[in-house]
């Protein structure tokens, strides 16, 4: 049997029904025993249709190994769940239009723990969002339809009696099925950011409010470092702190006013208006010592919901 005669499925079909034909695969290496049928090409060349050029000698190496392993495909990296529509793998493509979703989902679990990085923040939101949820399709795509061209066959072998009998059956229905992959393509690219998009927008609004506190609670340094130094010295707050030391710092710009209570040392940042669910409220730093005579601050917001706290302030 010639490379063409398996290519081509207009041949001698009928050669290519003896049960124990066999064909060593191009790639095998030496004394190497792995066989592949050579009617199995031309079956998955009918059952798969277009592209079968690219398709059929991957699923041969599929067959060879006896299992599909990931391999790389550009279509279904660009439009995963068109490109399964429209190689009716339903179930694949809903799959791959919900990877975008539960991106989002994931990214808002682990988003309030990123930092104050607006660089670190969007590439993990477009790694989890879009380029996760287009690498895993693109590595499954060709084992994904190879499992089912691959039942095709075997259902058409095991009702069909001789190989015209099952290439007719191969053939009768379409391989593809671009008007549905079209239409249920759109709905998936329409619907998905819908529900990913909007949340992380609000994601987005609560990373830059915790970036500003973090600001806010940068530019008090200098006066968390004056109580300090002075309770190590003298056990005593400061009686005429040096708000100026603060004024420098971008942070300020956001706080009305900070005051430091005389006795206790606390520190009451009052936040200005920003436009923002923060506006009017207050954060209260709270020094203590511990055993080792280090000041320890607590962070104690006031009316600030949990999303829009910098770490400090959250995790206490």
């Amino acid at each position: 049997m010639t490379g063409a005669g398996i290519s081509h499925p207009g041949g001698n079909l009928a050669a290519l029904t003896a049960p124990g034909d066999t064909i060593r695969m191009p790639w095998d290496g030496a004394g190497d025993d792995r066989v592949v049928r050579p009617a199995l090409a031309v079956l998955f060349r009918m059952a798969v249709g277009p592209s079968a050029d690219y398709y059929v000698p991957r699923f041969l190496q599929f067959e060879q190994r006896g299992r599909a392993f990931p391999s790389w495909h550009w279509p279904s990296f660009w439009l995963p769940c068109l490109w399964a529509f429209y190689r009716k793998l339903w179930l694949s493509g809903l799959l791959f239009a919900a990877l975008p979703v539960a991106g989002a989902v994931a990214f808002a679990a682990i988003e309030p723990s990123l930092g104050e990085s607006s660089l670190a923040w969007f590439a993990i939101a477009a790694a989890l969002i879009w380029l996760l949820p287009a690498v895993v399709p693109a590595m499954m795509a060709n084992g994904l339809l190879y499992r089912r061209i691959r039942a095709e066959v075997l259902r058409a072998e095991a009702r069909g009696r001789g190989i015209a009998a099952v290439a007719a059956r191969l053939t009768a229905p379409k391989p593809t099925t671009l008007g549905v992959a079209l239409a249920a393509g759109l709905v998936a690219v329409v619907l998905a950011p819908k529900y990913a998009v909007p949340n992380l927008n609000a994601l987005y609004d609560e990373h830059i409010v915790r970036m500003r506190l973090t600001e806010s609670l940068a530019a008090v340094k200098p006066l968390q470092r004056q109580v300090e130094e002075s309770f190590l010295r003298f056990g005593i707050v400061p009686r005429t702190p040096d708000y100026a030391a603060m004024l420098a710092h971008r942070g300020a710009i956001l706080l009305d006013d900070v005051n430091l209570n005389p006795v206790s040392g606390r520190l009451r940042l009052a936040l200005g208006s920003t436009g923002t669910v923060v506006d009017g409220k207050a954060i209260l730093l709270v020094p203590a010592v511990d055993a080792q005579q280090n000041v320890r601050w607590t962070c104690v917001p006031v009316g600030i919901p949990r999303p829009y706290l910098p770490a400090e302030c959250r995790n206490r």
